[in-house]
């Protein structure tokens, strides 16, 4: 097998452990692109993206999430680093919808769905919002002069609206004009947020964002996890008393818990004690512990 030919994950035995071989890493490229370029096919002709289906063809209807468009921001950004053709187009085409269709004018915040030119879902949820963060984060590392703007607004909702300074937590969800619309709390948007808060302190360098992201990393990591066995309820009450009886979307919010949230808030300790100038002895091991209980779960 010559070079440029990916592998996919070898053995522990190989003389160079295999997560760091020429040929592993290859493979993850190879991955990311073929991933890129299925997702290409997202591309309207006008504003937006199609959703597609298994087979890469569009789905019927014009339903747009937010999370869609921000993700797709974001993947793209990271594929115009990594080189990708057209990520820029793909990029533009995200950041125009999010600031001409999700946008609220008469509001502020960005509304959850929209279905062609009007407005499907006109909620205002931490989930999408945090991701909104995200995808201005990964659009300035990789230059789009939107980035900043994306970014202070982004930045302002998420402050004025979502955020409980005495908690360190985010708060879930309102109706369109901010007056409230549940007494629901979840780990998932929180978990998000850190995600989105770290890559802005990458992409601005404001410690502003690496300390939010720890006091929520702090709660559900050492508060809770530490209290459940290292397992993450996903659902809580208005006080953030876990609320084992909640079942709602089984998308976003399935009952219980979701182990794979448990391996990404693992991953995300990492990143934050490594971004922190790794200041605690103990993060890779409660990381561990959590990572290892999840596997055990799933």
């Amino acid at each position: 097998m010559t070079k440029d030919q990916p592998l996919p994950p070898g053995a522990h035995s190989e003389p160079r452990y295999w997560l760091e071989t020429f040929n592993h890493r290859n493979w993850l490229m190879d991955q990311a692109m073929r991933q890129l370029e299925f997702f290409s096919a997202s591309c309207l002709n006008g504003p937006g993206f199609f959703i597609l289906g298994h087979d890469g063809g569009p789905q019927p209807g014009e339903f747009q999430g937010l999370q869609t468009t921000a993700r797709l921001i974001h993947s793209y950004a990271l594929g115009h680093l990594a080189g990708f053709q057209g990520a820029d187009q793909i990029m533009d085409l995200g950041m125009a919808y999010l600031e001409n269709h999700h946008r609220d004018r008469n509001y502020g915040g960005y509304v959850w769905a929209l279905e062609g030119n009007q407005i499907k879902d006109d909620r205002k949820l931490a989930y999408g919002h945090v991701f909104v963060l995200l995808a201005s984060a990964s659009a300035k590392l990789a230059g789009h002069p939107e980035a900043d703007r994306l970014m202070a607004d982004a930045r302002e909702v998420l402050d004025e609206h979502f955020w409980d300074k005495d908690t360190g937590l985010f708060c879930d969800e309102w109706n369109r004009d901010w007056t409230p619309f549940s007494t629901y709390r979840g780990m998932n948007a929180n978990m998000h947020g850190v995600e989105a808060m770290l890559s802005a302190y990458e992409a601005f360098g404001d410690e502003f964002y690496l300390s939010r992201a720890g006091r929520i990393l702090d709660f559900f990591i050492n508060k809770i996890a530490a209290g459940e066995n290292r397992r993450l309820p996903e659902h809580y009450t208005s006080e953030w008393q876990i609320d084992h009886n909640y079942a709602g979307n089984p998308m976003f919010r399935p009952a219980g818990t979701a182990p794979v949230h448990s391996l990404e808030l693992g991953r995300l300790q990492l990143q934050h004690w490594d971004l922190s100038v790794r200041p605690e002895a103990n993060a890779p091991g409660t990381a561990r512990h959590l990572i290892e209980q999840a596997l055990n779960d799933d």
